[in-house]
């Protein structure tokens, strides 16, 4: 059983010292290695922190269709003591600029083949490409934790309204590292059940996660 003081960070930084060659993710375009792995969350952590100037509890729009990247960027926005705000769904980002208003984002970063609104009302938007692309030459102090929100949810109900939710790094990591066969994401990776039942087990067992 995963203890509280071996978080997740603490186990995917053991995994990158101990297994640096196994697989931390796969798909069609690359496979990235545990070093590989933690050393981009490491960088995108950076830039988020020293380049991009995102501070503890603030807001981090993801608009995307959820694959390794966008992983690492979760992952990098908990270290950060930040919030991330995934607009996987199509519904969520044709309404977007109804609700981005009311909650400020300090950033927004979308997959590279996605085009965005420039006037949408968030402070920066960024390719999601371009968080890990180059070396960030930035080394910010981090303070790890992992019980402060990390992730908004947005369930739409079935009178469309939109219900908000917030979860820690702690509520989606429910259970200790057991399960090693290779998961494959064949939905939306930033489903709570999903991370918390597949996702973050496999990453703390040093398994591998799939994407299509």
């Amino acid at each position: 059983m995963t203890t509280r003081s071996d978080n997740l960070f603490d186990i995917v930084r053991r995994h990158a010292m101990q297994q640096p060659d196994a697989i931390a993710s796969r798909s069609p375009r690359r496979t990235v290695t545990y070093r590989k792995f933690w050393s981009r969350i490491e960088r995108a952590t950076a830039r988020l922190i020293g380049e991009w100037s995102v501070r503890p509890g603030e807001l981090v729009a993801y608009w995307g269709c959820g694959h390794q990247d966008a992983l690492m960027l979760y992952i990098a926005v908990a270290r950060c003591g930040a919030r991330l705000l995934p607009l996987e769904d199509a519904s969520l980002r044709a309404d977007a600029a109804a609700f981005l208003q009311y909650d400020p984002v300090k950033l927004l970063l979308h997959d590279d083949e996605l085009v965005v609104d420039a006037s949408f009302p968030v402070g920066a938007i960024h390719n999601l490409s371009s968080l890990i692309a180059t070396r960030c030459h930035h080394h910010p102090a981090v303070l790890e934790g992992d019980t402060q929100p990390s992730l908004i949810t947005l369930t739409r109900t079935d009178d469309g309204s939109l219900v908000r939710g917030e979860r820690s790094l702690v509520d989606v990591q429910t259970r200790g590292g057991s399960e090693t066969s290779p998961f494959e994401v064949s939905g939306s990776l930033f489903d709570a059940a999903v991370l918390a039942e597949h996702v973050v087990p496999v990453l703390a067992a040093g398994g591998t996660i799939v994407f299509r």
